[in-house]
């Protein structure tokens, strides 16, 4: 027996971020989404005919007439009343052309809490049900402000004051409805406006659904009838929607749900031409809470010791580390004359951070802005995965402002021109939800707004000055001979590079970051060895000193000093924009962890793209694996457990067809044959080949071939025995390498 979906399978976590009404951080589509195919192309005229069988609407079949009766809305009465106090009479309300003209019912609660509702109307019932589900579950508690805002707000819905309408414009080419807020004559235009709702003040509407049951091939321009959404801001990329430089007009295709914030979005509903036009509108009562929690210690039980010049003092959290001061950072990286960039063409970067119960997050943000040449062209977007039920965590790991903690005004003292309100985009998804980093990096993309090149990195890194300019002066090199030869595929049509730099960052200890004595020398991808699950793993082996200067060139030299390799590092990877249209992330490798990084890496060696890595060390990544989701997957249920696997082991199979040339996402430039043999590894008899973990370089390139010398996904602390590390602390590291590959 099938079991029915409770909730909206297409709403997504974007949903939940575009419906906090917050147009700036939404890149100005804030407020509503579309959701298309939302119960299956044959839901519509089921529900229909069971709102004509039991009443409610025509049934020209049966003959029969429904229910609907002209539509009176609340603020039709108020105004009729006013206009007969002022001796202008009902009628010349009544008669102006388009004012209203449809016919409309509520299906009331009493009839809906009737204990024979669900079986008389399975459809209906359904519907509601889901509507509510979705907005309970991904929703509600979630945090409703604005980065800039001294206060949030959290959202709590009452399911007891749900109301069900049915409505029906005639295609005459004159009914419609004039512009209007859900919650009154105007919308309010900031989160917390004297419109939030305060202390005893009753519960009002919150979230907008709108269902259409028009006809099949319904025509957008022929049958009219759009949903007219008001905005200040043009919104680019949606389906079926034309732009104009007021509004968006959505077409009522059948199947289709629109959602909005009743409280935020003014809308209109413009006539119907030559088919009725019919729709049902679920409206989710609530109200938002004021209240400001206090800080805890959910997720930082003991204080952190942080560096401020050369002492150091106790904080509550990591954030709380956040300072102006440079006197701990790492070796800058040299600054070249960027022939790319001239007055009139400041080329911008997009970085994408998925983030999940991350306190090294906002500390992530901070090292990027202090630290780059030009940090007014950085753009940054996170994929905040967490306890959205938690407002002490919402408040500690997502606020820009809690309290002691303005994480705004620090960010504004580092440098001119960079800021929260124009340079920062975010999507907030409940930890749950949470199916893997595929999906979560997915998510991250979705953010980038156009900007010409693209960082990927974790939640949890720290970064050397300069690194955006250097970025930049290494990737247009590319193209250029290197001493292993010259890259196949230069350029894109665009000509834009097709390369990206990746590699295994050196390891730091937070709070205080990798420190001026940091490790400087670059890293290199190589393969490690196969895990039981037939994955390969990989590993970062460090250069060796004075490598990149006696063997390939000298820095800011036209030659291409990058190395040439073939993995590619998930964490930290920098390419232009055009990859994106071409091999964006595959946000339905759900569960997977080992298998994300070569998945990628044989999908863009088909599509063409040579991986460099760079001469440097740019940035630094805490290897310490996260309490948080150590936890989390301790506390799952067992269902839950099974779900992960199952969709875990799907994920798998489509990277095994990928390296066996067959499976999805693949282009057509080169062979997965082709990068099994460049790579030396039999994917399908799971070995390598000998000195293939030398990537093609001789083995006198690098520090050695102990561990000292390596970077691994499972290791994730390198040894310092190279990069500072103690010989007594091996064992400890080693302790912590076994635990993290069980």
């Amino acid at each position: 027996m099938t079991t029915m979906p409770t909730t909206i399978s297409g709403w997504t976590p974007k949903t939940t971020h575009l419906l906090r009404c917050n147009s700036a951080s939404a890149g100005g589509h804030g407020g509503y989404d579309i959701i298309d195919h939302a119960f299956g192309s044959t839901f519509p005229a089921q529900l229909v005919q069971e709102l004509q069988s039991n009443g409610w609407l025509d049934d020209p079949t049966r003959g029969t007439t429904g229910r609907l009766g002209r539509a009176r809305t609340k603020m039709d009465v108020d105004l009729d009343r006013i206009l007969q106090l002022s001796s202008l009479g009902d009628d010349d309300y009544r008669n102006e052309k388009g004012v209203r003209g449809d016919e409309s019912v509520f299906i009331s609660r009493e009839v809906r809490q009737q204990d024979s509702f669900p079986k008389q109307y399975p459809m209906l019932h359904r519907l509601v049900t889901c509507v509510e589900q979705t907005a309970f579950e991904r929703f509600a508690g979630i945090t409703n402000g604005k980065s800039s805002d001294s206060e949030s707000t959290y959202l709590e819905f009452n399911k007891g004051m749900t109301s069900v309408q049915l409505a029906k414009y005639p295609g005459n080419g004159m009914a419609g409805y004039p512009r209007h807020c859900d919650v009154g004559a105007t919308c309010r235009r900031e989160l917390n406006s004297s419109l939030s709702m305060k202390g005893k003040e009753s519960d009002r509407r919150i979230l907008t659904f709108v269902y259409y049951l028009t006809p099949d091939g319904w025509d957008a321009e022929l049958d009219g009838g759009a949903l007219r959404i008001y905005s200040s801001h043009l919104v680019h990329g949606r389906d079926n929607v034309q732009p104009t430089p007021d509004y968006w007009d959505v077409a009522p295709f059948s199947d289709r749900m629109v959602v909005f914030r009743s409280d935020c979005i003014e809308h209109q509903v413009m006539p119907s031409l030559r088919r009725e036009r019919i729709a049902l509108t679920i409206w989710i009562y609530g109200r938002e809470h004021n209240t400001i929690p206090t800080i805890t210690d959910l997720l930082s039980p003991t204080k952190v010791k942080c560096k401020t010049g050369t002492q150091s003092q106790l904080f509550e959290s990591p954030r709380h580390c956040l300072t102006s001061d440079t006197s701990n950072l790492p070796p800058p990286l040299p600054v070249f004359a960027l022939t790319h960039d001239t007055q009139d063409n400041h080329e911008t970067i997009f970085v994408a951070i998925p983030s999940y119960r991350d306190q090294e997050t906002w500390p992530t943000i901070h090292s990027l802005i202090q630290t780059a040449h030009h940090p007014e062209r950085v753009y940054i977007g996170v994929v905040w995965q967490i306890d959205t039920f938690s407002p002490e965590e919402v408040q500690l790991l997502n606020d820009t402002d809690n309290g002691s903690i303005n994480t705004q005004q620090i960010l504004a003292n580092l440098k001119s021109g960079w800021s929260l309100e124009t340079n920062f985009r975010s999507i907030t998804m409940d930890y749950r939800q949470s199916t893997g980093p595929c999906y979560a990096r997915h998510l991250a993309q979705t953010l980038h707004l156009g900007e010409d090149y693209v960082l990927q990195i974790d939640s949890h890194m720290r970064f050397r000055p300069n690194w955006d300019a250097y970025l930049i002066h290494q990737l247009q090199k590319c193209h250029m001979p290197t001493s292993l030869g010259t890259p196949r595929m230069t350029k894109d049509s665009n000509n834009k590079p097709r390369a990206v730099l990746t590699a295994y960052p050196p390891n730091y200890d937070a709070p205080d970051g990798p420190g001026p004595n940091a490790e400087t020398r670059g890293t290199v991808l190589v393969p490690w060895k196969f895990g039981v699950d037939g994955m390969l793993r990989q590993k970062g082996r460090l250069l060796r000193p004075g490598y990149t200067n006696n063997e390939l060139s000298n820095p800011g030299s036209d030659r291409n000093d990058n190395i040439p390799c073939l993995l590619f590092a998930a964490g930290f990877n920098f390419f232009h924009s055009t990859l994106l249209d071409c091999c964006p992330y595959d946000h339905k490798l759900h569960g997977l962890f080992f298998g994300e990084e070569i998945s990628m890496a044989v999908r863009l060696y088909t599509h063409g793209y040579d991986l460099f890595s760079p001469p440097l060390t740019v940035c630094y990544h805490q290897w310490k694996r996260n309490p948080m989701r150590t936890r989390d997957i301790s506390d799952m249920t067992e269902d839950n457990r099974k779900r992960l696997a199952s969709q875990k082991e799907a994920s798998l199979d489509v990277v095994r067809m990928q390296l066996r040339g067959l499976g999805r996402g693949l282009g057509q430039h080169r062979s997965a044959r082709q990068f099994s043999d460049e790579l030396g590894v039999d994917f399908d008899k799971c070995s390598l080949l000998p000195d293939c973990d030398n990537g093609k370089l001789s083995a006198e390139a690098f520090a050695d071939n102990s561990f000292a010398g390596l970077i691994t996904v499972s290791d994730h602390v390198p040894s310092r025995n190279t990069l500072g590390m103690e010989s007594s602390e091996m064992s400890a590291i080693w302790n912590l390498v076994n635990d993290f590959i069980q």
